[in-house]
């Protein structure tokens, strides 16, 4: 679906390991409901009147029953964690629940030990800025051997990631390259063009705010690592063994960082 056309303008997902608001008292409502349709509208219709909802997220477990999660801002000073715990609890297909409060404008959450995939793999937030420096340090202490490395682990990375990704694409991977465009936009890479060029005989692979660039001095290095993930997803993905080339990249002026992708001949 073409985003302009229902005004949606496509955005980050914004996560709260915690939240931060002097002014207001917030908590953290999680609770176990049962997996069934109407649940979820009952138990944020009851917390309506009493919270303002900042962010919220819901995931099944597998075993009937499904998590709510939800940050917010308590409307009516006199609750306390208590008045909204009981109100959640009372709540039809509720199945158990907790609620944590802020101290001092500050709510960390204590519930989720980290995050997963929807295929189950466990991930850990770290920010795109911090990891483009420190691929900045490993170029800066090794030369253009940590370049290499860099290219080496990105296409490592991707060939190991995209094998699972193959299996959801389906047998004809040609025709669906834009949903696996979409795999790395969902994930925070940046935003992906992949096109067949020169009759088929190379791939344009183009990154729109590339997350490589996002805290690196322009100091004459290159995306390597992006240009590994390039060359290792689309060769699993399409079965053939490609080499890449950046011809364009942010970090040397460009608004864009591009991508040549060319078969490998033996």
């Amino acid at each position: 679906m073409d985003d302009a056309a229902d005004g949606l303008k496509r955005t980050r997902r914004v996560e709260f390991p915690f939240h931060f608001s002097p002014d207001k008292k917030l908590v953290h409502v999680v609770a176990k409901i049962s997996d069934e349709p109407g649940t979820l509208a009952r138990l944020t219709t009851a917390l309506g009147s009493r919270l303002n909802l900042v962010g919220t997220t819901s995931y099944k477990l597998g075993n009937g029953t499904a998590i709510f999660s939800g940050i917010a801002e308590v409307i009516d000073e006199i609750d306390d964690g208590r008045d909204i715990q009981k109100i959640v609890s009372e709540t039809k297909g509720v199945v158990e629940c907790k609620v944590w409060q802020s101290k001092n404008g500050l709510l960390v959450d204590q519930f989720h030990t980290g995050l997963e995939s929807g295929l189950g793999e466990p991930y850990i937030m770290f920010s795109t800025t911090g990891l483009s420096q420190t691929f900045s340090n490993v170029v800066k202490v090794f030369g253009s051997g940590g370049e290499t490395l860099l290219y080496l682990q990105g296409k490592d990375f991707a060939t190991a990631r995209f094998a699972v990704y193959k299996e959801l694409l389906g047998p004809n991977p040609w025709d669906r390259l834009s949903e696996a465009a979409h795999i790395y936009e969902a994930q925070g890479y940046g935003i992906v063009t992949i096109v067949r060029e020169n009759g088929g005989r190379s791939i344009g692979f183009s990154v729109r705010d590339c997350f490589e660039c996002s805290g690196a001095r322009t100091n004459g290095r290159s995306c390597s690592f992006m240009r590994g993930v390039a060359v290792g997803s689309i060769g699993v993905v399409l079965g053939v063994e490609y080499k890449g080339e950046e011809t364009k990249c942010r970090l040397k002026g460009s608004r864009v960082c591009e991508f040549v992708l060319t078969p490998v001949t033996k």
